[in-house]
């Protein structure tokens, strides 16, 4: 496990501020004081030591005082919750042509290569299913404002937990995602955790976000593209049908898996009639270890316990 690696916790809207609460109950080093308006969330190893005591600290992820955060007008990672300083970062994980993962990454190619080469079953699945099924996205005034027109949502992964009815409608599709959870990298255990069924509708949009932390990357695997879209990276006016991760601007093509970053500001559009259909991916980001990942999962489990994480 990662020693004293630090998630910093940002203050954000009042139900933030409530899990940071929940957070700062954890068992603490007798050492730290927290703040309120600047914590950070921190994996401790049992075999590291601190600088001020010669005890080592417990194997758990914790609440400690956190630095202020310095943003300058380059486009890095700015999620709104909770930041783990020390991953690899980039908007895109995948190149312009689909040809290489970033870094040579062995995870990530892995789930990449796993997805694309079951795409047309995948795709098979949707189009039998998919449009004799109500959308379960569930619009809330905050996700509302977030996008314009039409967006489905068939879910598998939804906040963290997997869905029994999406098994039931979409069994090929969900012994597909079934290995990346037996294998421990589905980002699954936590409220930011998905894994859908993506249909954007003609005219729609999704306007610029970031995520609420950096612990996942997200694969987008293209099923039904709009004809015409942009095949070019290239100014966003340029591609009828993509996304922007931070600086640069992406169309999907279909069957070619894209990853991203979605810690980066980023957004999405289809100006076209027809829609956009891809299977939406969270996996955890590679750098995270399993024992990071047990722990992390653990803590999101308690603050459930207590009332701050409702499914």
């Amino acid at each position: 496990m990662r020693n004293l690696t630090r998630m910093v916790v940002t203050k954000g809207i009042p139900a933030t501020r409530r899990f940071l609460r929940i957070l700062a109950r954890q068992p603490q080093p007798p050492q730290l004081q927290l703040q309120p308006h600047q914590m950070s969330l921190r994996c401790l190893s049992s075999s590291s030591s601190s600088s001020s005591s010669s005890q080592p600290p417990p194997t758990y992820c914790d609440v400690v005082q956190g630095p202020s955060l310095l943003r300058t007008p380059v486009a890095r990672p700015s999620p709104t919750l909770l930041f783990l300083p020390g991953l690899r970062s980039l908007p895109f994980w995948t190149n312009q042509d689909h040809s290489k993962i970033a870094y040579g990454d062995p995870i990530v190619s892995k789930v990449v290569e796993h997805l694309e080469s079951n795409v047309d079953r995948i795709r098979n699945e949707y189009i039998q299913v998919a449009p004799t099924m109500k959308s379960d996205y569930e619009a809330t005034d905050h996700n509302s404002s977030l996008h314009e027109g039409n967006w489905d949502w068939h879910s598998y992964l939804n906040k963290g937990s997997v869905q029994g009815h999406f098994a039931f409608h979409f069994p090929e599709t969900a012994k597909i995602l079934q290995s990346l959870r037996d294998e421990h990298l589905l980002f699954e255990g936590t409220p930011f955790g998905f894994c859908f069924f993506s249909t954007l509708h003609g005219q729609a949009s999704i306007q610029a976000h970031t995520a609420p932390m950096n612990l996942r990357l997200r694969i987008h695997l293209p099923l039904i593209v709009p004809k015409g879209s942009s095949s070019s990276e290239s100014d966003d006016d340029e591609v009828v049908c993509g996304i922007r991760v931070g600086p640069i601007v992406r169309p999907w093509v279909t069957d070619k898996a894209l990853v991203l970053d979605d810690a980066y500001d980023h957004e999405v559009w289809n100006r076209t009639d027809e829609k956009r259909v891809l299977l939406l991916v969270d996996i955890w980001h590679p750098d995270i270890t399993l024992g990071e990942k047990q722990e992390v999962v653990k803590l999101f489990q308690d603050a459930k316990q207590q009332g701050l994480w409702k499914r």
